[in-house]
């Protein structure tokens, strides 16, 4: 299970690399690489924690004291930027699992200084997403609506964002075959995991 300080060389070595890793560290690696060729600065934001305390005062547990907006903050280059990191073990996973709090601070910052608002998804630690906010709210919201007139299928919205044009699936839940292709994260080479690319090579950071 070899990994090089700049990331991974090979496609097949990041998979080897997969064992007993997280998403999170997937891309605590990358960020770092990141602010290391000066393309981005991002941070993970903190969870509060509350301290449970015994009758003699000592730490036994804690709680989590307030939620986070998401998962990492910071900027590419001037454009600020916010990510949500989600995991499935499954081969589809459903738009909620983005809370309410967190679409909320999504939409508040995607409609500021034109910010990049990404969930990047991982399925089962073997093909990741970066799916811009916009793509992501469509059929999260979709669901939502239909919930509330207690339908069993949510309309199918047809999104545009930049270049590219995407239909949400109807349902509570989006299948990996079904998110655009132009969202799939290559993995290997020097960013391990490289989520930014995609605004890279369409000249968005500049």
């Amino acid at each position: 299970m070899s990994k090089c300080k700049e990331g991974w060389s090979h496609v097949r070595d990041f998979r080897k690399a997969n064992l007993g890793m997280t998403l999170e560290e997937f891309l605590n690696h990358s960020n770092q690489i990141y602010t290391r060729d000066g393309i981005a600065v991002v941070w993970k934001v903190p969870t509060a924690f509350k301290p449970i305390r015994n009758a003699y005062g000592q730490v036994v547990s804690c709680k989590v004291e307030g939620k986070s907006c998401v998962d990492y903050l910071g900027r590419v280059k001037k454009i600020p930027l916010a990510v949500e990191a989600k995991e499935t073990s499954s081969n589809d996973i459903r738009f909620d699992r983005v809370e309410d709090h967190q679409a909320y601070f999504l939409d508040a910052y995607s409609g500021q200084n034109e910010a990049i608002c990404l969930v990047v998804v991982s399925f089962s630690l073997n093909s990741f997403y970066a799916v811009p906010w916009a793509f992501w709210k469509a059929g999260r919201d979709a669901w939502k609506e239909a919930q509330r007139l207690k339908k069993r299928k949510a309309e199918r919205i047809t999104v545009s964002h930049g270049d590219i044009t995407w239909t949400t699936p109807g349902r509570a839940a989006v299948k990996e075959e079904e998110l655009h292709p132009a969202w799939k994260i290559e993995t290997g080479g020097r960013y391990g995991l490289d989520y930014l690319q995609q605004y890279i090579r369409q000249g968005t950071i500049t």
